[in-house]
């Protein structure tokens, strides 16, 4: 039970009833298949801490199955440091990457965050993916008084494990769930970090090897929402930002090849070597000798790496753009796809969506969802009052909203 736990898992309602079954699973992926664009979504195992399932990899094995490619499975690392044979379990089932809790290089930090010393469960959580070949991203939960300052240290870590560390993903913390912190004087936490302030204390920490004006939003999603660069540790230490020229600005990119894109990066997974492994491009010479392809290749896979970072919205923040633009969805209960600030803030809850300052009812649950994209038709709430209903169809017209079924998700 971490103090800090946006799930609030173990006291949230939906910890009382059972873990739905494989065949419940199977039957969500193939709503998940339907629900897709060009190709399946990106999937997240989440919690909780999934890796208390017993049948954990037979849930990536049975995701593998129905065509999903990447799989990525959010956890404590806990379990994947009891045992390199866990990991490499989970690995052969057809599991993509790991992403790691992983908020400090200091046991004060995890005692605060997590209740319990836990720096060298995480070393050897790392140890054991690497020994299963498993791609690893560490994951910080950012509080202003508890980690900020840590965050050089962090990315120092990652960088003394590049054979197997292969990014780093910032959330600053977003207070829903289970959090001890109350609000000052303001109105806000005390512990409020924005996303802006971890870029500039990124800049400061890496001595500005990693510069704020390199990190970027993403393609798809809200530009506030997250950031993220590639960046390449070249042969002589040095760290470059890798850049995309944009593709022709002369032309509207077409909406699906940016989602198309944006996946497919997350899809990259990049090779494992072991730890102290030389690359062709590693073993002698010096700095300005050139590689052969097949050496440079190498070398390029073991030496780039990301920095990334997303801002999630609560209570006290949540705005609808952000909400309609949204990227990471829950599927929750009833089968939707819901925006996760909306779903975790508890703005919805059972097919119901609660604007955020009326907190009035409105049913999900009709054949004709236009009048729900009309304020001025539901009483007692007016435009500018945080109202979290898709107000278009052509706002998110690829996944917001499914009118076979009269459903929408925002």
């Amino acid at each position: 039970r971490c103090p800090y736990c946006f799930a609030d898992a173990k006291d949230a309602p939906c910890a009382a009833s059972a873990d739905p079954p494989l065949s419940e699973i199977s039957r969500w992926l193939d709503r998940l298949i339907g629900l897709g664009e060009e190709r399946k979504f990106n999937i997240q195992i989440s919690g909780g801490e999934p890796t208390m399932r017993p049948d954990l990899p037979e849930i990536i094995r049975l995701c593998a199955e129905k065509g999903f490619e990447y799989i990525q499975l959010n956890t404590n690392g806990r379990r994947l440091a009891e045992s390199a044979e866990y990991a490499k379990a989970l690995k052969i089932a057809g599991l993509s990457t790991v992403f790691l809790q992983f908020d400090g290089t200091d046991d004060a930090v995890y005692k605060k965050l997590r209740g319990a010393p836990l720096f060298a469960a995480k070393k050897a959580a790392v140890a054991n993916c690497a020994s299963a070949k498993l791609p690893v991203t560490l994951v910080p939960t950012i509080l202003k008084s508890v980690n900020l300052s840590s965050v050089g240290e962090i990315i120092g870590f990652m960088l003394d494990n590049l054979h197997v560390v292969k990014g780093v993903h910032f959330q600053p913390a977003s207070f829903f769930g289970r959090r001890p912190d109350s609000r000052g004087e303001t109105g806000d936490f005390n512990e409020r970090v924005t996303m802006f302030a971890v870029m500039e204390e990124i800049g400061r920490r890496t001595n500005g090897a990693i510069r704020k004006s390199d990190l970027a939003p993403v393609s798809t999603g809200h530009p506030l929402c997250c950031f993220c660069a590639a960046f390449l540790r070249k042969r002589n230490g040095e760290i470059s930002v890798l850049r995309s020229d944009g593709g022709d600005c002369c032309c509207t990119p077409d909406p699906l090849e940016i989602v198309r894109r944006d996946r497919d990066f997350v899809l990259n997974k990049w090779e494992v070597f072991e730890a102290g492994e030389n690359t062709p491009a590693d073993s002698g010479g010096d700095a300005g000798e050139t590689m052969n392809f097949d050496a440079a290749i190498a070398w390029f896979q073991r030496n780039m790496f990301t920095i990334s970072g997303m801002a999630f919205m609560d209570s006290t923040n949540l705005d609808a753009e952000r909400l309609r633009r949204c990227r990471v969805h829950v599927f929750a209960e009833g089968e939707y796809l819901v925006p996760f600030c909306a779903y975790y803030s508890g703005f919805w809850r059972n097919g119901v969506l609660y604007p955020v300052e009326t907190k009035k009812r409105i049913n999900c649950d009709k054949d004709d969802i236009t009048a729900f994209r009309q304020l001025d038709k539901i009483p007692d709430m007016k435009r500018g009052e945080g109202c979290v209903v898709c107000m278009a169809n052509d706002v998110f017209p690829i996944t917001a909203t499914d009118k076979a079924v009269g459903v929408c998700y925002l």
